[in-house]
């Protein structure tokens, strides 16, 4: 599978959805420690960490997004003022 079309996958998942898949692999990779399945436990660590990396992406772009709608109503403000 391509990492794209696991982005995709993703699509539908909001951040508070990513963010209950990223405890919840965190918590079962410490039960799996506990147990003894250390690589299975890092396994899920590793999938957690790119799991919580998509969802600051995404933040980071929802950001943006608000910086830049607000931006534009600062300067259209301002215009409107002067004209």
């Amino acid at each position: 599978m391509e990492q794209g079309s696991v982005k995709d996958m993703l699509d539908g998942v909001d951040e508070e959805q990513l963010s209950m898949i990223v405890s919840a692999l965190q918590e079962t990779a410490a039960r799996y420690d506990k147990q003894g399945m250390i690589m299975v436990a890092l396994k899920m660590r590793l999938t957690a960490e790119k799991v919580l990396d998509i969802k600051k992406a995404r933040e980071e772009v929802q950001a943006a997004q608000i910086l830049e709608r607000f931006t534009k109503k600062e300067k259209t403000t301002c215009c409107e003022q002067v004209g």
